[in-house]
């Protein structure tokens, strides 16, 4: 593989978002959720209040779209309804005022105007996704070259900024998924360049003797400062990637803070001193890690600081921290996500049904009559179940930054920048499968990292393959309505046939004969093509006229999608350990 296979011609990239964009503009009279209303009351609010009421603004009690995304984000959303484009739109009439308009839910039905301007943010904020995927795609491949490891960059590059899950979310539901998946990419691109040019040997005197050898390249330490610091800025936009702080915190306190020292001794030898290297040692080095504190803190901490700066900061915190934060909303989201949660749901309804009508002794059925439905988790619980899902993401780091510091991954296969990686898969994945009223597009945080080694192995091509068949899904319901269905089998099957095909002639096999699809997957595309048929042909027709069952089918799609993500999540934490 040469130097320019890691490398995408600028003009190719250009091009490619220009025909998406083409390709998202025609979407825009498609459906929209309330997530749509959502974002356009942020904007209201960032327009019309100052910034001491942003959180605290309800419409006087009339809208539950209440901004409940970091100070960042906000910001974002005040310079989308305050920037000088947006201005001469409203002066000159095109976009009317009642856009921007602190409206009530009963009465905030936008204009095609409004759509379009709204639905435009969105094309526009996908540049960020495209540098992140530009950024992060030849960033793996020029590691991966390095050590002679296969990579299609191009192809890599092209799953991710078409994937039909961002597309559906984005650009029929309505979000900023995106733009904050681009942000991510940003930070992973650069501690992979932080690894990749981990190039540092010191030595230190010993026996009265001082000679120092030290050959020092300090670009690894300013990608690893520049990949904590977009992190940083991301959490600041959006909480929900907090689940990837303790990956960051363990590989960056060793890999970034730890120097590795070789202790050198001298011997007499027949009147000839001769040097002998001693063991390696981690010497703890507070300049980079005081370094790396400020750059964190500054990147997360200043955006909340105009907010401190009010009359009543504490408060303001407390207010924020609320809203960041709604406990109050329940285990799972009123879409159940296909994570664990909604298998224990699940199991509890049918737990339930089942011991309604089975013959159990009366003293029996007193027994268990108070776990029947099972007991909802605490939100207390449950974060101590995701912290312990999370464990792996903090020892296995700590390994890694020590084989990475001794160069004990030039022995092997290893690579370090490829098992990072492999840990935002594995957190993401676990964040999805055990938080606390996950939604349903939490699962693409998993997906587009995991987009990055899908060329690099067969068992990453696999796992990639599967996540996304059953991720991508499970997203489907959300365009309910009869008008989508084409569109929906429009986006995902030519993408997933796609993807499948070019990776069966791009993967490395271990046997020639091997084949990325297994009968695990022949299965899994059986029992979604009878949920397919179940969900848009046989439930509107036989139960829907009848009120019967409303939910069936989305429990339905999320139990059966939820089994099979959670084999995922176990593979990837195979893959990763």
């Amino acid at each position: 593989m040469t130097a320019a296979s890691t490398a995408l011609p600028i003009k190719q990239v250009a091009l490619t978002f220009l025909l998406l964009s083409a390709l998202k503009y025609l979407l825009i009279p498609t459906y929209r959720s309330t997530d749509f209303d959502v974002h356009r009351n942020w904007l209201a609010i960032t327009h019309h209040l100052p910034l001491s009421e942003w959180y605290f603004d309800d419409v006087d009690g009339g809208t539950v779209h209440t901004l409940d995304y970091p100070p960042l984000f906000a910001f974002f959303e005040s310079f989308l309804s305050n920037n000088y484009i947006t201005k001469a739109l409203l002066c000159n009439g095109w976009l009317d005022e009642r856009c921007l308009e602190l409206l009530p839910d009963v009465d905030n039905e936008p204009s095609d105007n409004c759509i379009k301007f709204h639905r435009c943010t969105v094309i526009l904020s996908d540049v960020v996704l495209f540098i992140g995927a530009y950024f992060a795609s030849t960033s793996i491949g020029v590691v991966l070259r390095d050590n002679n490891r296969p990579h299609n960059t191009l192809l890599t590059f092209l799953l991710i900024v078409t994937n039909p899950g961002l597309i559906m979310l984005d650009h029929v539901h309505f979000q900023y998924n995106g733009m904050m998946l681009g942000i991510l990419l940003c930070s992973i691109a650069c501690m992979i360049r932080g690894t990749n040019h981990t190039m540092e040997n010191d030595t230190t005197e010993q026996l009265g003797e001082e000679k120092s050898e030290t050959k020092t390249c300090q670009s690894h330490q300013l990608w690893e400062l520049g990949g904590a610091a977009t992190f940083a800025a991301l959490l600041a936009m959006k909480h929900l990637y907090l689940t990837l702080a303790p990956l960051y915190l363990f590989y960056l306190l060793r890999h970034h803070c730890f120097i590795v020292k070789k202790e050198i001794s001298y011997k007499n030898y027949n009147n000839r001193k001769e040097k002998h290297q001693g063991e390696m040692k981690f010497c703890f080095s507070w300049k980079r890690f005081v370094i790396l504190a400020v750059v964190t803190l500054v990147c997360f901490v200043g955006p909340f600081i105009p907010f401190l700066m009010q009359s009543n900061p504490i408060g303001q915190l407390e207010q924020m921290l609320k809203r960041l934060f709604p406990f109050g909303r329940g285990l799972v989201h009123d879409y159940w996500a296909a994570n664990v949660w909604a298998l224990y749901l699940f199991a509890s309804r049918v737990a339930t049904v089942a011991f309604r009508r089975a013959p159990i002794r009366d003293d029996i059925r007193s027994l268990v009559q108070p776990f029947i439905p099972f007991p909802e988790p605490t939100p207390g619980l449950v974060a101590i179940i995701l912290l312990l899902g999370l464990v792996p993401t903090m020892i296995y780091p700590w390994r890694v930054g020590t084989s990475s510091l001794k160069r004990w991954w030039q022995l092997n296969s290893f690579i370090p920048a490829m098992f990072f990686v492999h840990g935002v898969v594995f957190s993401s994945f676990s964040a999805f499968m055990l938080g606390f009223h996950v939604h349903e597009k939490a699962i693409m945080t998993a997906i587009i990292p995991l987009t990055l080694l899908a060329t690099t192995s067969c068992y990453s091509a696999r796992l990639f393959i599967r996540t996304s068949y059953l991720g991508i899904f499970a997203l489907l319901p959300l365009l309910f309505r009869t008008e989508e269905l084409l569109l929906k089998v429009a986006l995902y099957v030519p993408w997933l046939s796609g993807a499948i095909f070019t990776l069966e002639s791009v993967v490395p096999k271990a046997k020639g004969n091997e084949t990325l699809l297994t009968l695990f997957d022949y299965i899994a595309f059986f029992i979604m093509t009878c949920l397919l048929l179940f969900m848009e042909v046989i439930h509107p027709i036989v139960f829907l006229p009848s009120g019967r069952f409303e939910f069936l089918p989305l429990m339905a799609t999320s139990v059966a999608c939820g089994i099979g993500l959670l084999y995922c999540w176990m593979e990837s934490s195979v893959i990763m350990i």
